[in-house]
């Protein structure tokens, strides 16, 4: 089954590997993930990556996908997010600690959103 998707990576240069502390292989984007990180009706811990040309999309689809997928959680996890420490190897071993969940805040007019959203707010 992965030889016939070896034609993606197989004249790059370089290409992405995932593995873990203990250096058991968890994904080969965009090839596959390894059996290590499926998911069943009994997975306790869901490992979530994504891999994309732009961080800044990346960065987000990873912050609503962790969101999300926390929801499910049950007991005193719902809502938990554990951040993982992200190293680049062909960049000096640069490194980031994702997802950050951070915020940003911006003006918007209070029209326009209502008739986006099909509701009547206040600024109340």
């Amino acid at each position: 089954m992965l030889k016939k998707y070896l034609s993606i990576i197989e004249d790059a240069p370089r290409y992405p590997v995932f593995y873990d502390a203990k250096r058991t292989v968890l994904s080969l984007p965009p090839i596959i993930n390894s059996d290590t990180t499926k998911i069943s009706h009994g997975t306790k811990n869901v490992f979530i990556e994504v891999t994309g040309t732009d961080l800044t999309k990346c960065k987000i689809c990873l912050t609503i996908l962790a969101a999300q997928f926390s929801e499910h959680c049950q007991g005193d996890s719902k809502f938990k997010i554990e951040p993982v420490e992200v190293v680049y190897e062909d960049e000096g071993g640069k490194t980031l600690i994702e997802p950050t969940l951070a915020s940003d805040e911006f003006e918007v007019q209070m029209n326009y959103t209502c008739k986006l959203l099909g509701v009547e707010l206040t600024t109340d």
